[in-house]
């Protein structure tokens, strides 16, 4: 989840490098897929399908356009959406998580526990929402892995009535992810503990981390073990559509009764925070997802960004080893970003004597970057370690 440069501090990053008159300057504190001449990732698939969607001069439901519902559920859960899953179209990924948080608050989930660090804002869209947000464990900073006995430790230690938020893939703003194996160790502790904790799924980077059916395949086994769940879902990466603000909302419930009574409680929600969803980018999604051809085309593209941020983690992790940095800055990143855990005066410095742009704590985005351009951020970011 996020907008082009997030936070303010990230729209401060932007405006800073645009006057900045220096050559073979660079802008990785931006939050959007991007092409390696830092042009925006748009997907020809998309920009054809746009041409065959009409301008909406109605409005829709609260819900949303019911196409997309049915086509984003089949994407994520891979079959078609069972009578136990309420759904709905939202304002982006963000406005999922926003609903959702509502939702849960209103039945007295009161506490949700984030990774950290996470996204940079979860804290304040959660906390909006009406949850009391607290961390737990994710990263071990000396290896740059995930620390999964310190992660299950503390999700075993949150209160009754918590929900637990996990980021499926491409973690933002590290790029480290869980392994299956451990992935197979948070559902047995959330099966052990559902009667006390809530999972909540924020699926942002579906396909661009190790394949549209791998990033989603821990969602697929918590819908397969029966529990209840949310996911938080959008668009706005895999169909480069950040400025339609495409995002779904599904609830697993544990009966259809359940699900027809929290349809109509998250309509109400939406009804009061946005009124109505936005059609456009919906359709462009639903568009592609339903004629067979351009679905398979829109994969290919995606497989080829994927395949791109992949060599870029690969790069920049060569480079960043070859200069002798120690072993955990070559750690396996998925997604748009990596995460250096640079200090205050490190990002500084980058940005001062090397014209290389990171957003706080050294998170850069590498979707722009060509094997050269990885040498010159890897020479930067050693320069500034040593």
């Amino acid at each position: 989840s996020g907008g082009a440069c997030g936070t303010s501090a990230k729209y401060d990053i932007c405006g800073r490098f645009k006057a900045d008159g220096r050559t073979g300057k660079l802008n990785l504190g931006i939050g959007v897929l991007r092409r390696t001449d830092a042009t925006a990732h748009e997907f020809s698939t998309v920009i054809e399908a746009a041409k065959q969607v009409p301008v909406s001069t109605y409005y829709t439901h609260p819900g949303g356009d019911d196409a997309f519902v049915e086509l984003s559920a089949e994407l994520i859960f891979g079959c078609k959406r069972p009578a136990n899953i309420a759904g709905f179209q939202t304002v982006g990924g963000s406005g999922a998580l926003r609903v959702g948080a509502e939702l849960l608050v209103s039945q007295g989930i009161e506490n949700i526990f984030i990774p950290n660090p996470s996204w940079a804002n979860h804290r304040a869209l959660l906390s909006g929402g009406g949850f009391k947000v607290f961390d737990y464990t994710y990263l071990d900073e000396n290896t740059h892995s995930v620390d999964i006995e310190k992660m299950l430790a503390a999700i075993r230690a949150a209160p009754p009535k918590s929900a637990i938020l996990f980021q499926v893939a491409a973690h933002n703003p590290t790029g480290v992810d869980l392994t299956d194996a451990q992935w197979d160790r948070v559902l047995e502790l959330m099966q052990e503990k559902k009667k006390e904790l809530f999972p909540v799924f924020d699926s942002a980077y579906q396909g661009l981390a190790r394949g549209l059916e791998e990033d989603v395949r821990i969602v697929r086994k918590f819908l397969a073990s029966g529990l209840e769940f949310v996911v938080c879902n959008s668009h706005s990466k895999n169909f480069g559509l950040y400025g339609e603000r495409v995002g779904s909302l599904y609830v697993v419930c544990d009966s259809a009764e359940i699900a027809e009574r929290v349809s109509s409680r998250c309509k109400l929600r939406i009804r009061t925070n946005y009124s109505v969803p936005p059609l456009h980018g919906a359709r462009i999604v639903a568009a592609i997802l339903s004629n067979p051809d351009l679905r398979k085309r829109w994969e290919v593209e995606l497989t080829e960004a994927r395949n791109n941020l992949n060599s870029a983690h690969g790069a920049l992790a060569d480079a960043l080893k070859a200069g002798g940095l120690p072993a955990r800055f070559a750690a396996p990143r998925f997604g748009l970003f990596t995460q250096l855990f640079l200090t205050d005066e490190q990002v500084l410095a980058l940005e001062k004597v090397h014209a290389c742009y990171v957003a706080p704590g050294g998170r850069l985005n590498v979707s722009s970057l060509t094997p050269a351009a990885a040498k010159q951020v890897a020479d930067a970011v050693i320069a500034v370690c040593k």
